[in-house]
């Protein structure tokens, strides 16, 4: 039999010990289940609302629903009429969400968050007691002599692709979940895109997290696809790059503008550009690719 030296017998150790870190790591990750609705689930108000089952035993935890509102009212004696919609969700016994107490003329209400990529949900969260809350609310109030008022609430109305964090109770255990979304601007639609929760109790999720399983390997070059014409620029990135910042940079350095990226196919004009080269520089926060474009 062969014998092993004893710098072999200290690589061996080494190797057991990367290999012993990459599966505790891979059982840490295989905890979170997480689904890619495909495709995407469109809740308005022409369809019943649709009911989410995080971990699909018949009894779901959430409810998202649009509806149309109009009627009339008073107040000290003005007559007023509104006319509107409410994107929102329901939630079962045991269910509450991020969020925090609401400002100004919704002091007194809770406001569901909008969390972005990579947030973390945990019991250090806000998380209210409502059985019910507003996704995004769109409603003209007309009161007559005294005008139109437009009233507008939400942390999601006309967001792309943010996420709903949750906790759920079962007896002495929580779970920690995350909901993908999209409420359009009038709140006459929401856009259910994936979910995910962590199969393990009492133990923090990031929002998103599983959903994009191995793209945090891949370079921030290699999630852009940027593709210039002398009106606009096309900019095609993966999920986990909504969010990052679109900077227009002149060849002499200078940063005229910059943008947001808010879905995975974005077109962005140059209305506010004179004719030249410039470069359009992407940047996530930790990496940053760039393309040089003609503007006409």
């Amino acid at each position: 039999m062969k014998t092993l030296s004893s710098s072999n017998k200290t690589r061996l150790k080494q190797y057991s010990a990367v290999a012993g870190a990459l599966v505790a790591q891979g059982n840490v990750n295989a905890q979170v289940v997480a689904t890619d609705l495909n495709p995407d689930v469109v809740v308005d108000s022409l369809h019943a609302p649709y009911a989410l089952d995080f971990n699909n035993d018949a009894n779901p935890e959430l409810t998202f629903f649009v509806q149309h509102i109009n009627g009339s009212s008073s107040t000290q004696g003005v007559q007023f009429t509104y006319d509107g919609g409410i994107a929102g969700v329901q939630m079962t016994a045991g269910v509450s969400l991020v969020g925090a107490v609401g400002t100004g003329s919704s002091s007194s209400s809770f406001q569901i968050s909008a969390l972005n990529n990579g947030d973390p949900i945990s019991a250090a969260g806000n998380f209210g007691t409502s059985s019910n809350g507003a996704l995004g609310l769109d409603v003209l109030v007309d009161a007559g002599p005294l005008g139109q008022i437009p009233i507008q609430q939400g942390n999601f109305l006309n967001q792309s692709h943010k996420f709903l964090g949750g906790k759920i109770v079962g007896g002495t255990n929580t779970f920690y979940g995350w909901v993908e979304l999209s409420v359009n601007a009038n709140a006459s639609q929401i856009t259910i895109h994936g979910f995910g929760y962590q199969s393990t109790p009492d133990t923090q999720i990031l929002a998103g997290e599983g959903a994009n399983s191995g793209l945090e390997l891949i370079s921030l070059s290699d999630k852009v696809t940027i593709v210039g014409t002398p009106e606009h620029v096309n900019i095609n990135v993966t999920p986990d790059v909504i969010g990052a910042n679109v900077s227009f940079v002149s060849m002499s350095g200078q940063t005229l503008k910059t943008e947001k990226l808010t879905d995975v196919n974005n077109t962005l004009s140059f209305d506010d550009l004179s004719t030249g080269i410039y470069q359009v520089v992407v940047s996530n926060g930790t990496e940053t690719t760039t393309q040089r474009v003609y503007v006409k």
